[in-house]
């Protein structure tokens, strides 16, 4: 079907008007380009995001107290709520069942000593699960145990930060490093490429925290409450009573939004999964938009070859040519306009991003590159208009007839 021949009249056809036909290639290639640059920045933000909630377990609730906004049963406004361990005791009574949790403990600026080597870095006093809740990945060693939990035992897992600075790169495991000026064995490291900010902390158990750097007095930070396989519904339902129940407790007015609250993370992240999906269709409005531009401008010009090829294609009849030949020619006129001024776009646009991916350096917006399968979607839906475009006038060059268009000349 794509013969030599036919190549070279699909050429002649399409070069016959080069302006025009330039102009309508770039607003073809112009859409592709937007639609894959487009495509590819919002997979770089998606993925940012993404990476930060791949940072802490999406099914998960955060509980947090602050200083109130507003005045409730005697309390000023700007108190600070304090939550406690028996607070903590009181939310798993009120909960059905607690598939994973983990008190935190907060200190920052805690100086931190190795050999000859100093640095001020936060930590973090936890329970076990902590390392399920925060998506910790292990490099080497093991985590907080329950054991270190009930013995209150100086253990320390550093981030890839402290490693790097205080170790200079070695290997900490099994060394000794102060922390607060007491002594703690390293028994783990992590690292975190997703968010620099954990790598630079060290996590010690809550109860040592609590003893060490609290004076044994029983605030709790942050508590972290996984929801396991929980339905996203029944988080929000759970979410709601929750706060609504501890607020009372804690003399906190329903509708201040500071004095206790909770992040919910698998509202959120389905929020941001809704988000992403309404940007992806918007893009690929805007893409079929430009792509339709294009189309038309195709239309004109094979409308317009038709045309001034009327006596062409009246010979081409007269001589035997299909209907369906003649449809095939002008179709193929103008898939080949589509996927050429397209294939220039996608390079252009995969290009564009390739140039770009490595200088973008973002928690929040990493790696934008172009899916493979978008790439082969964009192909698809080009042939489609391609096809479509040449419809109108192929039509109208199957109903020339031979007589009339000889007549004519």
């Amino acid at each position: 079907m794509f013969n030599r021949d036919t190549w070279f009249e699909i050429a002649h056809t399409v070069l016959s008007h080069p302006l025009r036909t330039v102009l309508t290639g770039i607003s073809i290639a112009l859409g592709v380009f937007i639609l894959v640059v487009m495509q590819g920045l919002g997979f770089g933000l998606q993925n940012g995001v993404q990476n930060q909630f791949a940072d802490d377990a999406v099914n998960s609730i955060w509980v947090q107290a602050g200083r109130t906004q507003l005045a409730y049963k005697g309390n000023q406004a700007n108190k600070q709520v304090k939550l406690r361990e028996n607070d903590v005791e009181a939310i798993f009574a009120e909960m059905d069942s607690v598939y994973s949790y983990s008190r935190r403990i907060r200190k920052w600026g805690v100086q931190m000593e190795h050999g000859d080597k100093v640095g001020s870095y936060p930590i973090r006093g936890v329970d076990p699960d902590h390392q399920m809740l925060e998506n910790t990945k292990l490099t080497d060693g093991r985590y907080v145990s329950q054991r270190d939990i009930d013995e209150e035992t100086k253990v320390a897992v550093v981030g890839q930060t402290i490693v790097d600075e205080i170790y200079e790169g070695a290997n900490p495991i099994g060394t000794h490093i102060t922390i607060g000026g007491v002594l703690f064995s390293v028994v783990g490291m992590f690292n975190d490429p997703g968010n620099r900010w954990e790598n630079k902390m060290a996590v010690v158990p809550y109860t040592t925290a609590k003893k060490l750097f609290r004076g044994g007095r029983d605030k709790v930070d942050q508590l972290i409450l996984g929801t396991g396989d929980m339905e996203v519904a029944s988080t929000i339902t759970l979410t709601e009573r929750l706060l609504g129940w501890i607020k009372e407790r804690k003399s906190v007015h329903p509708e201040d939004a500071r004095g206790i609250w909770m992040d919910n993370n698998n509202e959120e992240y389905q929020k941001y999964q809704n988000i992403f999906l309404g940007i992806e269709l918007f893009i690929w409005g805007i893409g079929l938009l430009t792509l339709l531009a294009g189309a038309v401008g195709v239309a004109n010009i094979l409308a317009i070859a038709v045309k001034e090829r009327t006596k062409e294609i009246g010979v081409r009849k007269a001589l035997g040519a299909t209907g369906l030949s003649i449809v095939g020619l002008v179709v193929q006129e103008s898939l080949a306009l589509m996927l050429v001024s397209g294939c220039l776009g996608l390079v252009l646009g995969v290009g564009l991003l390739e140039l770009v991916s490595p200088m973008v350096d973002h928690e929040y917006f990493q790696n934008p590159q172009v899916d493979f399968r978008i790439a082969l979607v964009a192909l698809g839906v080009l042939s489609v208009v391609g096809v479509i475009s040449g419809i109108g006038p192929a039509i109208r060059a199957v109903s020339i007839k031979p007589v009339e268009a000889l007549r004519d000349e």
